[in-house]
């Protein structure tokens, strides 16, 4: 078994046992507050795939929300895991929550799995081999004119009202489109414009378990991803994220709003 047909048995297990999970009282914790959660499935999930990747691969290196490593090394095959994207969502509907799992090879993409838990959606991307959900291939959107175009973001009181930098242009541009809608999750709503059902993201904050695996499969789909600098950022950085349908869209949106 190769190393994505591993990480394909390992999410759909993940998926399982998370649709079938209850939230016991003192099973939900804070991290720096009450908008920050983790649960013990967040934990006992990353666990699991770590057990049955290192099982099958023990040279190589995970990344995790949960538990990362004290050393990471981007040297040889590097796994980044997210095993509950959307914890928020998790929590209080139970829905819009996903397991991710994203392999690189010394920093380059190999491949990127995205379980959309509940609706039982499983994205996947292999570099140069295209996207697919459930096995059918997707591709992104092709609208390129603003007004026609819908932007997603996990957070939208952080995205707009936050101090930073690019924050008037931010909310130019979501004046622009056709509308502003929020998952609440990296993963899922970057595997939207993947998938043609959106066509813009934007976050002040990701970090690289939450878009690793998506950003493959929306490459493959044909969209594209940079800071909001628009700058590429590497597999291992926290950053901002912009994604697109295209190049032309990308482009615009940076040009003509945020920079």
């Amino acid at each position: 078994m190769d190393r994505f047909e591993l990480a394909q048995k390992l999410i759909l297990q993940a998926g399982a046992a998370l649709r079938q999970s209850h939230l016991e009282s003192g099973a939900v914790w804070q991290k720096t507050g009450h908008q920050d959660l983790v649960t013990r499935w967040d934990k006992e999930t990353e666990q699991f795939l770590r057990q049955g990747l290192l099982s099958a691969c023990p040279g190589d290196t995970i990344v995790g929300e949960e538990y990362p490593p004290a050393l990471h090394s981007t040297r040889g095959a590097v796994w980044y895991l997210d095993p509950i994207d959307g914890t928020t969502n998790f929590v209080n509907q139970h829905s819009n929550y996903a397991v991710s799992i994203g392999c690189y090879q010394n920093g380059a993409p190999l491949f990127g799995l995205v379980l959309d838990v509940e609706r039982q959606l499983l994205y996947t991307g292999r570099s140069g081999g295209g996207a697919f959900c459930n096995n059918e291939p997707i591709h992104v959107a092709p609208h390129t004119r603003i007004p026609e175009l819908l932007l997603y973001t996990p957070d939208v009181l952080r995205t707009f009202l936050a101090q930073h930098p690019a924050r008037g242009g931010l909310v130019r541009l979501a004046e622009a489109v056709r509308c502003v809608r929020s998952l609440g999750s990296v993963a899922l709503e970057l595997c939207a414009v993947a998938a043609g059902q959106a066509d813009l993201f934007v976050t002040l904050c990701s970090s690289p378990w939450d878009h690793n695996a998506a950003r493959i499969i929306l490459a493959e789909a044909g969209g594209c991803i940079c800071d909001l600098s628009g700058k590429p950022f590497s597999a291992d950085a926290h950053s901002t994220v912009l994604a697109a349908n295209s190049a032309q869209v990308l482009a615009r949106a940076l040009n003509e709003y945020i920079l």
